[in-house]
């Protein structure tokens, strides 16, 4: 009798129940998109960096270095006798030049006052590319020295073709190689020191020309000149590290968050799990669990061709205990309901010549096409 006291009320309350059912599932919701919102936070809030470094430009300089030349030619048809060739005039053609003065000027500049000093020596390398190379010293280390905001010095280098070819031809004899292409690198060794209010630069360069006598090709025999300008700026300058406070309030923020949001989420998901509704067939399972040996469950119920008394039982529990009393086995049968969205019945009964002892409930929430 109790039990069937107990299934009445959790009919009665089904309505009640599903209320409550659908706001936890609003409410558990509402904590997984909290969490997963929170979890966006603290990754965001980590991208952040606590410390960034700023650097700040304290002054701005800049080396530079141009080469020009004038090339002394013998008289000449492709020119019309013309005797010199500057740079973007003509191509320098090995067998009508005599010989190329080269003129090297260097200037370094500052936006800000400055104690300059610059040494500088020139050297020169001949070369057989890949196969050998040979250092020509040219002027010993000079220094020139300026307050203010620039320096500067000019040099001038003298190449004559016999020279070249003699030296070149000399070298190739004695290592036994011969080349179509030479390179007569011209390679100005500079130091720089400026001493400003904002620091001190101290550089060393090296803005080398390349002079190509090149043999054989489609386009004759030539020099050609690369690299005429080099320049190379520079700064000055300072890092400061900020501290960003703020992000380290912006973690604390989202810890939090995630923290209650997690708690929520798992007390919510606690609280659903504990509250909600059960499978009719389990509650059926459960009421029949301490009596399943005495209760056989039958596919349709017994036809009578005579008539029999019908008794009802209290529980299932008097039922049970009639049945081991006269020796039956009880009969369990799924009634299934005339309307499909009605509560399915289940009857519990025992035979006793053309007497029936029955027992019923009716549970919610179960379908009537199941028998």
């Amino acid at each position: 009798m109790g039990r069937a006291i107990k299934v009445l009320k959790a009919f009665k309350n089904d309505k009640l129940f599903r209320t409550t059912s659908t706001s936890l599932k609003i409410l558990l919701a509402f904590f997984v998109l909290l969490s997963l919102t929170a979890i966006i936070g603290v990754s965001y809030a980590h991208s952040l960096p606590v410390e960034e470094e700023n650097v700040i430009t304290l002054s701005r300089y800049l080396h530079a270095g141009e080469y020009d030349y004038t090339a002394e030619l013998k008289p000449n048809e492709i020119y019309d006798n013309q005797l010199t060739l500057s740079p973007g005039e003509g191509t320098l053609y090995i067998n009508i030049v005599e010989n190329v003065a080269i003129t090297f000027h260097y200037t370094f500049s500052c936006d800000r006052p400055a104690d300059i000093t610059t040494e500088y020596s020139v050297g020169m390398d001949l070369e057989s590319p890949e196969k050998w190379i040979k250092h020509l010293p040219v002027s010993s280390k000079k220094s020139v020295s300026s307050s203010g905001r620039t320096v500067d010095f000019s040099t001038e280098l003298f190449i004559t073709t016999p020279w070249f070819e003699e030296l070149k031809a000399v070298i190739d004899a004695e290592t036994g190689t011969s080349s179509s292409t030479y390179n007569l690198r011209v390679k100005p060794e500079i130091r720089t020191v400026a001493e400003t209010d904002v620091g001190t630069i101290n550089e060393s360069l090296v803005p080398e020309l390349v002079m190509s006598f090149k043999y054989g090709g489609e386009e004759g025999d030539q020099i050609v000149m690369s690299d005429l300008e080099n320049t190379i700026p520079g700064t000055i300058q300072r890092t400061e590290t900020i501290h960003n406070g703020d992000v380290l309030t912006y973690r604390l923020i989202f810890y939090v968050a995630s923290a209650a949001a997690f708690v929520g989420l798992i007390c919510t998901a606690w609280i659903f799990m504990k509250t909600r509704p059960k499978r009719p067939e389990k509650k059926v399972e459960k009421i029949i669990e301490p009596f399943k040996e005495a209760v056989v469950e039958v596919a349709e119920e017994p036809s009578y061709k005579e008539q029999r008394a019908t008794v009802a039982m209290k529980s299932l529990e008097d039922l049970v205990s009639l049945a081991e009393g006269l020796g039956k086995p009880v009969l369990y049968f799924r009634k299934p309901p005339r309307i499909p969205s009605a509560e399915q019945t289940h009857t519990f009964y025992v035979l006793d010549g053309a007497t029936r002892y029955e027992y019923s409930f009716k549970l919610s929430g179960e379908s009537g096409s199941k028998a």
